[in-house]
């Protein structure tokens, strides 16, 4: 097979550009001068645009409201057409756009199954026979039989899915659509969409949700404004994606942070034994910092333990433990600038660069509530079980100062550092579980008398 042969989506300067008019008869005005005279001003919502989406492959498409999500998947799924560049889609595409696309709200849910499946290729006796499974995973009952205009976004989005899933796409499209799901039936669409792409479909997906984002996508296109931020592996356009969201929390506040970007592993002095090029992890040596540097975190890692005592106080990078075990986050916080209300906080992330379990400072009054001054410094150590599966995990460590314990309307982070560890768990053969996490239980069983079948 071709290489070309096995592309899904190529976008080559792919644009959308529209008229904005201040007035509604400057339209007029526009035809009648003939574009002697401009009456409008131009509005660039894509603008070069470039990437390549090979079959079977998933992108996340991440950016604040108005950078220009819908507007690409809509020109993707060719209900709009571009104004400068081109588009080439190799396959069958299924899109779940904005609610209310796609379906009549005069017609009843049965009916719009039936009309959405035929248009998207379908054949009468395939509908027939896909109509109960489309049906029984939106799950709306009667509600089937009412007009769609009577719908809630849920039951519309509920249809809409279950009717994408079923036509079997090439190419499946969900465009923050899932957001107005409750949690069972979001839970059941990503479970879904994870079967449809071990079996080989092509999946683009934009949500506000960077977690969801980093479950499912392999890599992520950053849109600002129209055009292209950054695009590449999801760990690292996460990543920055994070950073940005921390210089624009402290430019809210009316702070300056400051952004430091490393070169590789060993990079970071204040790293203990920052030797991660060896470790097969995706987040790994890329490590970076960003903050007000008000603060700065140093001496980051696991200390070694021997029992319930650590050993002398030796600061590794990498670590291999078993499921159960205790181990010891530490760092030191050496204080740059005046500030208050510290709390240091720590994530493990998973493969996926998903945060799976956390600590912080907030409950120890000798850190949060004392006024700390140039010169001070300070060591904290987190100390915990391992409760997390087989699999390597990469520690982030920060610090930052919030007096609004309720809203987190006043967040500063003055240091916030990436990658600074890895954690090994290793394997244990016992009975395998699909959580994230395993929390260690006391279990009481005792015996109950003989019960008959009336009771």
């Amino acid at each position: 097979m071709s290489a070309n042969s096995q592309l899904a989506i190529r976008a080559q300067g792919l644009g959308k550009h529209y008229h904005i008019y201040v007035k509604p008869h400057h339209r007029l005005l526009q035809t009648l001068w003939r574009g002697k005279r401009q009456f409008y001003r131009d509005f660039h919502a894509l603008e070069n645009i470039n990437f390549e989406l090979m079959q079977g492959q998933t992108l996340g498409v991440i950016g604040r409201n108005g950078a220009g999500k819908s507007t690409l998947l809509q020109l993707i799924c060719g209900t709009l057409a571009p104004t400068a560049g081109n588009i080439e889609v190799q396959g069958r595409i299924a899109a779940l756009l904005e609610l209310g696309t796609g379906f009549n709200p005069e017609f009843s849910g049965r009916e719009n199954v039936a009309i959405n499946a035929a248009i998207l290729g379908l054949s009468e006796a395939q509908i027939d026979q896909r109509m109960d499974a489309i049906l029984a995973f939106a799950d709306i009952g009667e509600f089937i039989e009412q007009p769609v205009k009577t719908y809630s976004s849920g039951m519309y989005v509920r249809l809409a899915f279950a009717v994408a899933i079923h036509v079997e796409p090439d190419i499946l499209v969900v465009d923050e659509a899932l957001a107005v799901g409750d949690a069972f039936f979001q839970a059941k669409c990503m479970t879904q969409m994870k079967k449809m792409l071990d079996a080989g479909t092509t999946l683009l997906f934009t949500s506000h949700d960077v977690g969801a984002i980093k479950a499912i996508c392999q890599q992520v296109l950053w849109l600002e404004q129209g055009k292209m931020r950054a695009f590449g592996q999801t760990s690292a356009i996460t990543r920055q994606y994070a950073q940005e969201w921390v210089l624009q929390a402290n430019a809210a506040q009316g702070v300056v942070a400051e952004t430091v970007l490393e070169t590789g592993p060993g990079s970071l002095e204040h790293v203990a034994t920052p030797n991660l090029s060896e470790v097969e992890l995706q987040t790994a040596g890329r490590l970076q910092t960003v903050g007000t540097g008000a603060v700065r975190l140093s001496d980051m890692g696991w200390v070694v333990s021997d029992g319930l005592e650590t050993v002398g106080e030796q600061i590794i990078s990498e670590q291999l433990v078993q499921w159960g075990e205790t181990v010891h986050i530490n760092a030191r916080v050496n204080i740059q600038k005046p500030c208050d209300h510290l709390i240091v906080s720590y994530h493990l992330k998973n493969r996926q660069n998903q945060h799976v379990i956390g600590s912080h400072t907030y409950s120890h009054p000798q850190v949060y509530d004392r006024q700390w001054q140039t010169g001070d410094s300070f060591q904290v150590r987190f100390t915990a079980p391992v409760v997390v599966h087989e699999g390597q995990y990469a520690l982030t460590m920060l610090v930052t100062s919030i007096s609004d314990m309720v809203r987190y309307t006043d967040a500063v982070f003055h240091d916030w550092v990436d990658d600074v560890a890895i954690l090994t768990v290793a394997p244990r053969p016992l009975y395998p579980l699909s959580d994230m996490v395993e929390v260690e239980n006391m279990v009481q069983v005792k015996s109950l008398p003989s019960f008959t079948e009336s009771q």
